[in-house]
């Protein structure tokens, strides 16, 4: 018999059901949706745009927020993507700058108040120190005023030096500044540098609470503070060197050692009887045993009056991992070929070479790059308060960083630096 086969329930889909529906391209719905897709995209970018700006403007004006930022990302990628892109923004940076400014006349920092971004504001020149027919001063101090590097953007007054600190008693001038264009593709770039005359002051170097690190952590010998003897003689402070992860470069306070020195490093030693030197490690370690203190840096940028031949690659020794080319604000110290004048200089939308060029013009015969970036290089001056032990009124050397009253002799640091004391008179 055949067999029976069992009928199905299924039953066959309609025909329309199988036809796919004609999309109409020019429909009203898909243009809609396509505007929307549009401004949801541009709303997005221009929000990301936003808040890149904002980042960057806050990383700028607020003191914490740069370092706090970047050391929180270095320690979750490590600290060569952070290079990358601090390379990269300041780059952008740089770009703009030169569209913006062009051909203008340079800026300077004097008289100004404020600045935005890493570019100085417009000002009139100060009058320069009367000195003879541009000669030195008394004694060579101040030095002698001195071309500036680039005549394509040098400003009036640059190389003329002018008062900038008194002593707390008589009245002498003992810190001189002035000003340099060293760059002569960026009229922008602006160098602030600061004369001292070992004869009359002392430097000092001091270890942060935290930085530079050690491997013994010990805090009661960090106080990160200028030492309360010399608070009354206490004229000017500044920043000190790189952080440990940059490089771990060594230092010595007190005759003790925070780290190890590196033999190719640049080192500035203070010594007991208060001369200072700046010469690469090698140069100077057989006189260990005289120093006080000392901080090394990158290699030397000038030693000797003799140009460091990396200075003409994009070298980043000078930078931590970005390059020596990188336009950034950076900060410097050099001594006179005599050793008789301490220049310090700080300015923006520098290259390595442009701030050599800049020290060197005004008598640095030995020249170490201290600290980059916007956040780190600083100089301030402290003028006592009559009357009330203790306080100062605290001023900047240029304007663009900020700073608090109490900082370096209330309020501990958490990174070395140095500061200038005015020498107390021999007792008889």
């Amino acid at each position: 018999m055949p067999r029976r086969t069992e009928a199905t329930n299924i039953r066959p889909l309609p025909q329309d059901a199988l036809r796919c529906p004609a999309v109409k391209h020019g429909s009203s719905t898909n243009r809609r949706s396509r505007r929307g897709l549009a401004l949801r995209s541009t709303v997005a970018l221009g929000s990301i745009f936003a808040g890149a700006l904002a980042l960057w403007f806050a990383i700028h004006h607020v003191p914490w927020l740069g370092p706090a930022l970047a050391d929180g990302v270095r320690a979750v990628v490590g600290p060569k993507p952070v290079a990358w892109a601090e390379d990269t923004f300041y780059g952008w940076q740089d770009r703009w700058n030169r569209w913006r400014y062009g051909d203008s006349k340079p800026v300077s920092y004097w008289a100004a108040s404020s600045a935005s971004g890493s570019a100085p504001v417009a000002s009139e020149p100060a009058p320069p120190v009367p000195s003879g027919d541009g000669g030195a001063g008394v004694n060579g101090f101040p030095p002698a005023a001195f071309t500036p590097p680039s005549d394509r953007v040098a400003g009036p007054g640059d190389g003329q030096w002018v008062p900038a600190m008194t002593a707390p008693e008589g009245g002498k001038v003992v810190l001189y500044k002035t000003m340099v264009h060293p760059d002569p593709k960026r009229p922008f770039a602006a160098l602030a540098i600061v004369a001292m005359e070992m004869q009359g002051i002392r430097l000092h170097a001091v270890a942060g609470t935290v930085e530079p690190r050690s491997k013994d952590g010990a805090k009661d010998k960090r106080p990160g503070l200028v030492e309360a003897s010399d608070a009354d003689n206490l004229l000017a402070a500044f920043n000190g060197g790189f952080l440990t992860i940059h490089g771990h470069y060594g230092m010595m306070v007190d005759g003790t050692r925070i780290g190890d020195p590196r033999p190719t490093s640049c080192t500035v030693a203070i010594y007991r009887d208060g001369t200072v030197r700046v010469r690469s490690w090698p140069e100077l370690e057989p006189t260990e045993s005289q120093m006080v203190a000392f901080r090394q840096t990158p290699q030397c940028l000038v030693e000797q009056g003799r140009v460091n031949p990396a200075l003409h690659a994009d070298n980043t020794s000078w930078g931590a991992a970005v390059g020596g080319a990188t336009v950034i604000r950076r900060s410097a110290i050099g001594l006179s070929q005599d050793g008789r004048i301490l220049f310090f200089g700080m300015g923006d939308a520098l290259t390595v070479k442009s701030i050599a060029d800049g020290m060197m013009a005004a008598g640095a015969y030995d020249i170490a790059q201290l600290d980059v970036n916007h956040s780190f290089p600083r100089f301030m001056f402290y003028q006592k308060k009559s009357g009330a032990p203790g306080e100062f009124t605290v001023t900047g050397l240029v304007p663009g960083f900020t700073f608090q009253t109490g900082d370096y002799i209330k309020t501990p640091s958490f990174r070395d630096f140095f500061y200038v004391t005015l020498k107390a008179p021999p007792t008889t």
